[in-house]
């Protein structure tokens, strides 16, 4: 029995499709939750401050 590459293989399952909401291509199908907006988890955006902490540095420069 090999653990390896072989198995890689086997790994062509979809689990992500396009979101309706945001339009990116990290809507999971199976727990029905886009990972990118948060769309069939909650109403409102997913948002962190952290994703515009790199944007946020260039300005102060």
């Amino acid at each position: 029995m090999v653990k390896g590459t072989t198995a890689m293989g086997k790994k062509r399952k979809i689990v992500h499709i396009r979101c309706r909401r945001c339009g990116r291509h990290s809507y999971n199908i199976k727990t029905k939750v886009c990972a990118a907006c948060g769309y069939g988890k909650s109403s409102k955006m997913r948002k962190y401050k952290w994703q515009t902490h790199s944007l946020q540095r260039k300005r102060i420069k």
